[in-house]
């Protein structure tokens, strides 16, 4: 009988995965390629394909699909594609190919077209607005709790969530990661090619997990860069910035510690803590001003989790505090950051996008008291961010359910090689190993160990990191075990 009932509950298990799973029925297009920018030194074609914005009904309304196609620089080695993605959820990879050309090994560059795309509702692929004004950081969830606390994020996050609904609510129920991974294999049918390659950063990780999972005889190579965690979608994983921010900051208080003579913030990392809180209570009462960005004292705190994504950057926070503290901001490598973040994520398509994705992709809990008493504690314990990525957020008033479940992470019939720094603050390393763990035996879990890195791959300087991954896109091998690399000076 014990048998019977669980063939009975594997078999219903798995219709219910197929009836969640609608296929892609669009009929194929071909790309019309054209060059992106008239500009014949820059080798990038684009092209627009059209996909429905409800797969059920794929008749339907649809949406534009914008991509981009950097061809293999040795047509005679060309083995395929691969797709490419940067992360987010929100952000635009279209241009994406050129700048890995300028990074990636030539061993990889010879053998695949870059494939760049802007996911459903990003950039060029029907944007998605709820009408956010400002710089990012204005229109930034989660964020930290402003003067009236609490209740007031849980006031504005509601009006958020409304916002979002009167701009684009016939839109919103389907901006999930599972539609953005059809659409990628609406992009491979229309690209003729019967697998795909595909290399992820950040949520890019958790889109080609996805993809995997829907289309798993599709998949020839995936690297998997900065991995989430999938059982964490997405409130665990926002709330899991609380405490990797602290260790970051705490990382980097010790190294301006260490250069006291230089940067005169205090000779021990209390002292440098201390300076650093006297700062933001100071720009709390003046901000600073940047262009269209104020500085205040959360925003610095914002500014600064995203500078300590890498190790290399903390010299950037040091010339931020030192620049704030001197009342302007004169150093080249700061302004350099300030100038990336805020071209790079345009306040209302990518914070837009990011809650939709977010609140679409899983089931949020709609009790204001939970929320509540979470930031209380997580402030308590991770003063530095805990507040905010513990708080409650617009997902918690969104007007629309998911309309499939969260996608669960099963053992992966094709190959992937998850890469992880184990102190990533973006994507902390305990996602990279329960990634690996879900993708099972086909997958292996590449480890660089003692580094602060959120992507890893031909970003670090790392040689077994980027040997690694090139010897894998190249030959389609994968490790015979896990590996961990060495975080050695390169």
């Amino acid at each position: 009988m014990r048998t019977s009932r669980a063939a009975f509950a594997a078999a219903l298990t798995a219709l219910l995965a197929l009836s969640l799973t609608p296929p892609v029925t669009a009929a194929p297009q071909s790309p019309q390629w054209t060059d992106c920018d008239a500009d014949p030194a820059t080798p990038l074609e684009c092209a627009t394909l059209r996909a429905p914005l409800d797969y059920r009904a794929p008749g339907g309304k649809t949406v534009e699909l914008a991509i981009s196609r950097l061809k293999a620089a040795d047509p005679a080695k060309r083995h395929g594609v691969l797709l490419v993605n940067p992360g987010g959820p929100g952000g635009s990879g279209l241009d994406m190919p050129l700048g890995l050309a300028q990074t990636f090994p030539k061993d990889v560059l010879d053998r695949f077209d870059l494939i760049g795309f802007d996911p459903r509702f990003v950039g060029k692929s029907s944007p998605l607005s709820c009408g956010f004004t400002g710089t990012v950081f204005d229109a930034l969830w989660p964020r930290l709790p402003g003067p009236g606390g609490f209740p007031a994020e849980a006031k504005a996050a509601k009006e958020v969530a409304q916002q979002c609904q009167q701009a684009e609510g016939d839109r919103l129920p389907f901006a999930s990661t599972r539609n953005a991974a059809r659409d990628l294999d609406l992009v491979r049918a229309g690209l003729g090619e019967q697998r795909i390659s595909f290399y992820g950063g950040s949520y890019g990780t958790y889109l080609g997990a996805v993809y995997g999972q829907l289309f798993p005889a599709r998949v020839d190579r995936m690297v998997l860069d900065g991995a989430i965690d999938p059982a964490k979608v997405w409130h665990g994983m926002n709330r899991g910035w609380g405490p990797a921010a602290e260790t970051a900051f705490a990382d980097w208080a010790a190294w301006a510690a260490e250069r006291d003579a230089t940067y005169h913030f205090g000779a021990t990392p209390a002292a440098v803590r201390a300076h650093y809180a006297e700062l933001a209570r100071a720009l709390d009462q003046r901000p600073a001003q940047y262009g269209q960005l104020k500085l205040d004292g959360n925003t610095l705190r914002e500014v600064s989790r995203l500078v300590l994504y890498s190790d290399r950057s903390d010299p950037v926070l040091a010339g931020l505090v030192a620049d704030l503290a001197d009342g302007q901001l004169s150093d080249p490598a700061v302004r350099g950051f300030l100038d990336a973040v805020l071209a790079t994520f345009p306040a209302d398509n990518f914070v837009s996008v990011f809650l939709a994705v977010q609140c679409t992709d899983a089931a949020w809990d709609r009790n204001p008291a939970r929320y509540a008493a979470e930031t209380a504690l997580d402030a308590r314990r991770y003063p530095f961010f805990g507040a905010a990525a513990a708080g409650i957020g617009p997902c918690a008033y969104w007007p629309h359910r998911p309309l499939e479940q969260t996608t669960k992470i099963r053992p992966a019939r094709h190959g992937a090689l998850v890469v992880g720094a184990t102190g990533d603050s973006a994507t902390p390393y305990a996602g990279a190993v329960s990634m690996r763990r879900m993708l099972g035996e086909n997958a292996r879990l590449l480890t660089l160990a003692d580094a602060r890195m959120h992507g890893l791959y031909a970003r670090y300087g790392n040689a077994c990191v980027d040997n690694t991954v090139t010897k894998y896109l190249v030959s389609g091998s994968l490790p015979a075990a896990d590996q961990r690399c060495a975080n050695v000076p390169g």
